[in-house]
């Protein structure tokens, strides 16, 4: 007799946990999915632009929302507009999270050949709702080691749409 109610309570238990444990794994996905809406919704109020210009040269990619705009044009007259693929973006948006956008105008520029057109001047601008944050010049190609990885990405995301 005292094998079964041992048994049965162990049972019993052992259910309850369960359904503890369910409950405590759906309140937490509802926590992270409105935590990623949240930072979805934030991060597409954030507008980043990379332009680079020299004689000769000029190029304007801006990021806004789901979407991607470039152009060579000085007069900015032909702007290409593409919608940026959700795994491209989802990277894009990883990479500008670790970004501290505050710090931006403290970057130093690893060289200066920008500054006597040896290379194309470049810059990196994010806003974020009225706040603007703008990078120092920096050489087409060779930018500091804090924006190096969203600017490759950005610079890829680009290339994506270059040809079509």
């Amino acid at each position: 007799m005292k094998l079964i109610i041992c048994l049965l309570f162990m049972l019993i238990s052992a259910k309850e946990c369960n359904e503890s444990k369910s409950k405590n794994t759906s309140e937490i996905s509802s926590e992270a999915t409105t935590e990623l809406s949240e930072m979805r919704t934030a991060q597409d109020d954030v507008e980043v632009s990379y332009r680079a210009s020299t004689r000769g040269f000029f190029e304007l990619i801006t990021i806004k929302g789901d979407s991607i705009s470039f152009t060579n044009d000085y007069n900015l007259k032909r702007i290409n507009t593409f919608a940026i693929p959700a795994e491209e973006k989802e990277e894009f948006n990883r990479l500008l999270s670790e970004l501290d956008i505050t710090t931006l105008s403290e970057l130093k520029a690893p060289s200066k050949t920008h500054q006597y057109d040896a290379a194309p001047a470049a810059f990196l601008k994010v806003t974020k709702g009225d706040e603007e944050f703008m990078s120092p010049s920096f050489d087409h190609g060779k930018p500091p080691k804090t924006i190096s990885a969203i600017i490759e990405k950005i610079l890829s995301i680009k290339s994506m749409f270059e040809k079509q």
